[in-house]
């Protein structure tokens, strides 16, 4: 980001995620033959052998690196940044009009010099999500096993935002405006909610 001084770019990857939990389970439900409950009969038949798993993910958010107008540096090729001229409040405001942070934090540096904002100095929105699935293996011959499942990703449709805009020159600048696109956030995830369902033969 900055040819003259190299060093301003030291700061955390944009990737970045600096606290996470991820959590995987699998739980068999209570049901059926040889369980606690609904051991016997046609109900028992049907409610029983379902298996619920799933993974939660938990993690804070991306950095913001803080840009300006370059125009006054004379200086192609080198990034400017907007100058701290108060504290920071990060107010986790959604959409125009409820700021995600303090706008007014920030200023354009004035004549030939880098802003003193570095790089990725502030942090987006988390995320969150919930991905369940549910399934059954139903036994047709010895051999020859019926696997019904079904599955959802984001399972409680948790909102997911995309980072606030961080050009100082930008009209929405400290805004989110848009959500995280599906297949862009965690591990190639996110978005509102998705439901499949499925069936596999095992012979």
């Amino acid at each position: 980001m900055f040819y003259i001084n190299p060093r301003r770019s030291y700061g955390r990857a944009d990737w970045d995620r600096t606290l996470g939990y991820v959590q995987s389970y699998s739980y068999q439900l209570p049901f059926g033959r040889g369980k606690k409950w609904l051991t016997s009969g046609p109900v028992g038949q049907i409610a029983g052998g379902w298996q619920v798993s799933g993974v939660l993910t938990i993690e804070s958010g991306t950095p913001l690196t803080i840009t300006a107008n370059g125009g006054g540096l004379a200086a192609p090729g080198n990034t400017q940044t907007a100058n701290l001229v108060a504290p920071v409040q990060i107010l986790h405001g959604i959409n125009l009009g409820n700021p995600w942070f303090s706008p007014s934090s920030f200023a354009q540096p004035a004549g030939a010099v880098f802003g003193n904002v570095g790089r990725g100095a502030l942090s987006g929105p988390g995320f969150i999500q919930l991905n369940l699935s549910l399934f059954k293996d139903v036994r047709i011959k010895e051999r020859t096993t019926l696997q019904l499942r079904g599955e959802t990703f984001n399972f409680t449709n948790t909102p997911q935002f995309a980072n606030p805009s961080t050009s100082l020159t930008s009209q929405t600048f400290g805004y989110i405006t848009g959500t995280v696109a599906s297949g862009t956030g965690v591990n190639g995830i996110g978005g509102g909610r998705v439901v499949q369902l499925g069936a596999r033969l095992t012979f």
